[in-house]
């Protein structure tokens, strides 16, 4: 299939512009071909091809000179931008690429795009146009591709305001900030929504317009390849409004104390970590004894750990009339977490041990036995692979069993089994260093734990919504229904509550999923988290995160 992408300039290319285009060049199903504007109009959907100042010019007087000044603080000196694809690589093979100037056909006094221009655009044979930049379309763009035109919208579709990317979200706090993939149509009120993803938001408009626009690559592509497979479904329609409000000098003026306030807060939780050993974002593992849909909170007791660690992501572990806990174990001093375990015994951790200690991050210790072997799956994601460790001398010593995903950064990986004795492995991953991690859950059937054998499900991503998608510990079965516990990673804050999500349907192609509760990190004010959730004989134990701990 041919696909027209619409672009102001190909020497003002941001970098998920220049991710979608590299995927598309290089995926031999397709044929980029570059169409051209060469006019930089600021376009309030999208952060594409022009800086965010082009955005100020659109507002008037000291509103605009304002935004101006914070963008050039906030790019420049406080969130610098990272490239996971450089302009090079792409200025390599640019010159390979069919490229159509719009801007030539208007020197040459071809004003609106007339019936030649729309016959030289016929004759490329376009299947679709992906619409990366143009503030507006020409009427003549939508009828020369099969599948019309789309487009991404940087914004949830209920939020009727126009401004710069993430604005909105950071100065009315909101949850989370939306993605969206549009059909669009010469007659706005038939635009139609394709689909909808959801980001965290950061406590900056710049760190929320980067997570967004990454992120939504992934959603870009994935329903690329269900029209590739023709399975694509239009999920409802969509009426733009081209009146939305813009921000204001008050608007302006109140985003830049929030801002400002959120970063002196930063400053001083540095300054009192530092000097005063205070352990900001402390988690700590809780445990009781009940069950995952009666008040776990009211029940929970906090272990007991040293003064420079946090605890996390607990997994239960019974062995010789035992029950092990096995958890990541992060130092404030290395600044990197290890594997640990101990005996949990009457709400007290004894015998605690390093289990697994590397030069990198690991976390997520999932463990499990297969015809009397313990194996051991931590989260390893620094290491861009996936390992899996197999008990020598249990608890201490383990050797490397097998490993997969090379040159991936996937994370929170387990294993599920069900009644049919299928392997299913569930795991996050990033779809590029710049992208975020937490808004992509995947799925694969595996031959066995070797993972010699990897199938993909049709669907993956089968999620995209940092709401829902990373894992909060291993699937569980409760009167006879499977139920996946995740993290809620909103309000711009990392594992901000956990969600149980009832498995409706799982096969290779297709997977169904609804949340029945969430559990909230209420039962102590103190707590900014909870993200990680494991049971097992009665016994439970959960993750929470306190805002500072001594």
């Amino acid at each position: 299939m041919n696909i027209g992408v619409l672009i102001n300039s190909i020497e003002q290319l941001d970098n998920w512009q220049l991710r979608v285009l590299n995927q598309i060049y290089q995926d031999p199903r397709f044929e980029l071909i570059l169409i051209v504007k060469e006019k930089l109009t600021p376009n309030w959907r999208l952060n594409a091809t022009v800086s965010n100042t082009a955005f100020c010019s659109e507002l008037s007087g000291l509103a605009g000179a304002l935004l101006k000044v914070q963008f050039y603080i906030e790019h420049n000196y406080l969130f610098k931008s990272t490239h996971a694809l450089s302009k090079a690589k792409f200025n390599r093979y640019k010159q390979e690429l069919i490229t159509y100037s719009l801007r030539d056909a208007e020197a040459k006094g071809e004003r609106g795009y007339d019936k030649n221009v729309s016959n030289d655009l016929k004759n490329l044979r376009l299947g679709l146009i992906l619409n990366l930049g143009f503030a507006s379309i020409d009427n003549m763009l939508f009828t020369v591709s099969e599948h019309g035109v789309w487009e991404l919208l940087f914004k949830d579709v209920g939020l009727q305001k126009n401004g710069p990317v993430g604005f909105w979200e950071v100065l009315k706090k909101k949850q989370s900030i939306g993605a969206t993939l549009l059909h669009t149509c010469v007659n706005p009120a038939e635009n139609e929504v394709l689909a909808t993803a959801f980001f965290n938001r950061h406590w900056s408009m710049t760190e929320t317009a980067t997570m967004v626009s990454e992120g939504s690559v992934s959603l870009l592509f994935k329903h690329l390849n269900r029209l590739d497979r023709g399975e694509l479904k239009i999920a409802n329609l969509y009426v733009d409004n081209p009146n939305y409000d813009k921000p204001t000098l008050l608007n302006v003026l109140a985003y830049l104390v929030l801002f400002y306030s959120e970063f002196l807060n930063k400053l001083i939780e540095k300054f009192r970590a530092k000097f005063f050993k205070r352990r900001y974002e402390c988690w700590t593992i809780f445990t009781g004894k009940s069950g995952f849909f009666e008040d776990i909170t009211s029940a929970a007791v906090p272990l007991k750990m040293p003064n420079d660690e946090f605890w996390a992501d607990p997994f239960l572990f019974h062995h010789n009339e035992k029950d092990y806990l096995f958890f990541e174990n992060y130092s404030y001093k290395t600044k990197r977490g290890k594997i640990s375990c101990g005996i949990l015994h009457n709400n007290e951790l004894t015998q605690v041990i390093d289990v697994l200690d590397f030069t990198f991050h690991l976390s997520f210790p999932f463990i499990f036995e297969e015809d009397g072997d313990i194996f051991l799956m931590p989260e390893g994601s620094e290491n861009k692979k996936l390992e899996v460790f197999k008990a020598v001398d249990f608890p201490s010593k383990w050797e490397l069993y097998t490993t997969a995903f090379e040159g991936e950064v996937v994370g929170d990986a387990f294993f599920h089994v069900d009644d049919d004795r299928q392997k299913w492995l569930f795991l996050n991953k990033q779809a590029a260093k710049t992208a975020p991690m937490n808004s992509e859950l995947f799925i694969y059937k595996v031959d066995a734990y070797k993972m010699n054998v990897l199938t993909p499900h049709k669907q993956n991503p089968v999620i995209i919504d940092a709401r829902v998608a990373r894992n909060g510990g291993a699937i569980f079965k409760h009167n006879n229904q499977l139920y996946r516990p995740s993290q809620r990673n909103v309000d711009g804050v990392y594992g901000r509550s956990l969600n149980i999500n009832k498995i409706e349907k799982l096969t290779l192609e297709e997977y169904k999923e609804t949340t029945v509760q969430i559990i909230e990190p209420s039962f102590d004010k103190r707590l900014i988290g909870l993200h990680h959730l494991h049971q097992h004989n009665g016994t439970f134990v959960f993750d929470a995160a306190y805002r500072s701990k001594r």
